[in-house]
């Protein structure tokens, strides 16, 4: 698999050009974010890198958005941060208990306030609002809508804030 990392300080003060040196392809020629989607798209078997996430400027923010969205639809890329601190809180969701207990498991999980409104948009906001976390998945053999509704919403926050680190690994270390 192929690795690409991309740099956000960089990338803020080069834009475009910077992702010309980074991709190392000629065929990418890209000015704008149809150029990068596009190329993206036709990317096979590669893992993009994001590093210096706590630096993402209005300019990046809009590239990062396409990176990510290209990476969602296309299953052969790889998109992950690398964060420059550790997440120093870890939780331990059991899939099983998400499906049974859905909100209420949620609410205890994460110590939610006694507001919570017990829905995904509460639970985005909610979310949003954690401190590095990072998110460690069990029990993932029988996966119900509402969890893979619960799941696309941790992927949203972990793109838009850069909080959360989801893994479906525990290491007892």
């Amino acid at each position: 698999m192929k690795k690409i990392n991309i740099d956000i300080q960089t990338l803020n003060q080069d834009g475009f050009p910077y992702l010309h040196e980074v991709f190392e392809d000629p065929v990418f020629t890209g000015q704008d974010l149809t150029d990068l989607e596009e190329y993206l798209s036709k990317l096979k078997d590669t893992q993009i890198v994001i590093c210096h996430t706590e630096d993402v400027s209005e300019r990046s923010s809009f590239i990062l958005r396409v990176i990510s969205d290209v990476c969602r639809k296309n299953g052969s890329l790889e998109l992950s941060y690398e964060l420059e601190q550790e997440h120093p809180h870890k939780v331990i969701l059991d899939i099983d208990r998400l499906n049974s207990e859905k909100h209420e498991y949620l609410k205890e999980l994460f110590e939610f306030p006694d507001y919570y409104g017990e829905n995904l948009d509460a639970l985005y906001d909610c979310m949003s609002e954690l401190e590095d976390t990072e998110i460690i998945l069990i029990n993932m053999e029988d996966v119900s809508d509402f969890s893979l509704k619960v799941l696309s919403v941790f992927d949203d926050v972990a793109d838009e804030y850069q909080n959360l680190k989801i893994s479906t690994e525990y290491d007892e270390q």
